[in-house]
């Protein structure tokens, strides 16, 4: 019998050890995307130190998941580790900022010829409601902001190459901590009417068109790159 028992208690621990991993994984990922969040919005500044104890107070977990979180974000690019000092959100010089507009601006160009020629209905269906979710929020400069980001991801992710995307995700994670110039409501609805002759073009099927308004935008993007608000 207590064999038995032992043999019991063994499974049991052989099935939770994993149900307790992907549930610590999933906890992860909830807190680095609170934290990128509250990098986007600018409530977290380059520099600012990340202290384990205070996250897992602040979003009521375990130090596991935020330590998890924390290298996460090291390998995407968002924070730095530093020996016997801690984590801090990391700084972007104004020349790695025109490195990573650069970067990204060949990448999307690159979705842009992918995309074009493989666009089905549905794809060109879920790229306008995400342009319409601009659309919606013109007169709200950092919703708008986050909107413009949605549509080009979107965009990327529909190019259907998977490295791609991984590369741009990153350039733009990391492109967030430089610091944006906040524009005027004419200047959205400039960027609302250019994000909206991409998607016409590649509707159409024409990749040179989508890639001289998508070029066209990323000038515009560049010169917000490195300014402060």
């Amino acid at each position: 019998m207590t064999r038995d028992a032992d043999l019991r208690s063994a499974s049991r621990a052989e099935v939770a050890t994993p149900l307790a991993l992907v549930r610590e994984h999933s906890l992860a990922d909830l807190v680095r995307d609170e934290i990128e969040r509250c990098i986007a919005r600018g409530q977290l500044a380059p520099g600012a130190k990340l202290v384990e104890t205070e996250w897992a107070a602040r979003l009521q977990v375990s130090r596991g998941p935020v330590r998890e979180a924390f290298r996460a974000l090291e390998q995407a690019g968002l924070v730095l580790n530093e020996k016997h000092r801690g984590v801090f959100v990391r700084s972007v010089s104004g020349a790695e900022a025109d490195e990573l507009a650069s970067l990204c601006s060949v990448l999307e160009e690159a979705a842009c010829r992918m995309l074009a020629a493989r666009i089905d209905a549905a794809q060109v269906a879920a790229l306008h409601e995400r342009l319409e979710a601009m659309r919606a929020v013109l007169a709200d400069d950092d919703a708008f902001a986050r909107a413009c980001e949605a549509f080009r991801d979107a965009l990327v992710e529909a190019a259907g190459n998977g490295k791609l995307y991984e590369a741009w995700r990153r350039a733009v994670n990391e492109r967030r901590l430089s610091l944006r110039e906040q524009q005027s409501e004419v200047a959205r609805q400039a960027s609302y009417a250019r994000h909206r002759a991409v998607l016409n073009a590649l509707a159409s099927r024409d990749a040179d068109e989508a890639v001289v308004q998508m070029r066209t935008q990323e000038k515009h993007d560049e010169r917000d790159d490195g300014d402060v608000r």
